[in-house]
């Protein structure tokens, strides 16, 4: 007969973690053919990522409660690693290529965040509502009942309960699709150019701020940096960008 673990015997030393609140973060991240734009985009992602990494790691509170997940889509969608400490999270050299299916990202990086959340409650660890970050540069070539389907799924995950149980926010790059994207969420941002690293200082700041925050607390977020801004549906991509 096999031995059944307990807790504390499968988590070992981190099973002390679990007492905190502790905060899911997916990046969901589009590595379609479109990223490579002379190898800039995707460069600076990669580069994005290992300072968001650093950042958060830096932080001794945050660097306990922050779990973090990679996902990426292309043609296909891959999990990089399901969720993990920030510390221990790989910052592996994407590449881009293929189409951008969407809608499965958007589906599997829910799958994740609900498991996540449900081991918190298994283990009485208190959570803050989890994040997706999507960082996208183009439209997706899912089909419209798939992209319809997430939307949906988005949409009941952040209206369930009195606060919902999820945040989903949107970076757009480039002639991202807008429409598209604000049928998903009204939390979009959208970046200038190709320089992720302000916007991952600026998640960074946010996941520590959080991390730091009472369960349920209202946190305010610092500025956004000078090339990113909060999109609106009716402005023109490039109105007002020198």
């Amino acid at each position: 007969m096999s031995e059944q673990l307990n807790m504390d015997q499968f988590f070992g030393d981190k099973m002390n973690s679990f007492g905190e609140p502790h905060l899911a973060c997916a990046l969901l991240l589009d590595t379609s053919g479109s990223m490579k734009m002379g190898n800039r985009a995707i460069d600076s992602l990669n580069d994005g990522i290992k300072r968001f990494k650093a950042s958060v790691s830096s932080d001794p509170i945050a660097q306990k409660r922050v779990d973090v997940a990679l996902i990426t889509f292309n043609s296909k969608v891959e999990v990089i690693c399901d969720f993990v400490p920030i510390s221990q999270m790989p910052t592996p050299d994407l590449e881009a290529g293929g189409m951008t299916d969407m809608a499965q990202g958007i589906q599997t990086a829910i799958d994740l965040v609900k498991q996540r959340t449900a081991m918190y409650h298994t283990l009485g660890t208190p959570c803050h509502k989890p994040w997706i970050f999507m960082i996208t540069d183009g439209a997706a070539t899912s089909d419209d009942d798939e992209m319809r389907m997430a939307a949906e799924r988005i949409r009941l995950e952040e209206e369930k309960g009195s606060n919902g149980r999820l945040s989903f926010w949107v970076l757009g790059i480039d002639d991202y699709d807008r429409e598209g994207i604000f049928k998903l969420t009204n939390r979009v941002l959208e970046l200038r150019n190709e320089d992720f690293t302000g916007i991952f200082d600026w998640l960074s700041e946010s996941m520590s701020c959080i991390s730091q925050s009472h369960v349920g607390e209202r946190v305010e977020f610092t500025p956004l940096p000078d090339n990113a801004r909060k999109a609106e549906k009716d402005r023109a991509i490039n109105s007002d960008w020198y």
